[in-house]
């Protein structure tokens, strides 16, 4: 079990976005302990983890949480529909900035060439 700082620390959110993700009901409201503090257990470790890979490939928290209900639900339709639709946006966000990348790449070698430029 976990307190919400080490929980923080190992999936790299903020105290208050942790709070927040949980007033959404992205994760489950944790257990208190003995002294009134909540523990948060592996599995919503895991949870939030999921949760800010989304939020890496800019999953929107509202289209998160359809996801988060439908797992709930046992929807696993739902779930599978939900991502892989995110997995095609992600493949066209890749290709796009593999584009750039690449102009980029063509205009450094441009400069480089030219006198004065690169090396």
């Amino acid at each position: 079990m976990y307190q919400i700082s080490e929980v923080s620390k190992l999936v790299g959110l903020s105290i208050p976005t942790i709070r927040y993700y949980e007033k959404l009901g992205l994760i489950d409201t944790p257990i208190k302990n003995t002294r009134g503090y909540k523990e948060y257990d592996e599995q919503i470790i895991q949870y939030l983890g999921f949760i800010v890979h989304l939020r890496d490939t800019q999953m929107p928290l509202d289209q998160i949480k359809t996801y988060v209900d439908a797992y709930k639900r046992n929807d696993y339709s739902s779930c599978y529909s939900i991502l892989q639709e995110h997995e095609k946006r992600i493949e066209l966000e890749l290709r796009k900035r593999r584009q750039i990348l690449e102009k980029v790449q063509y205009k450094i070698s441009h400069f480089s060439n030219l006198k004065g430029g690169g090396k």
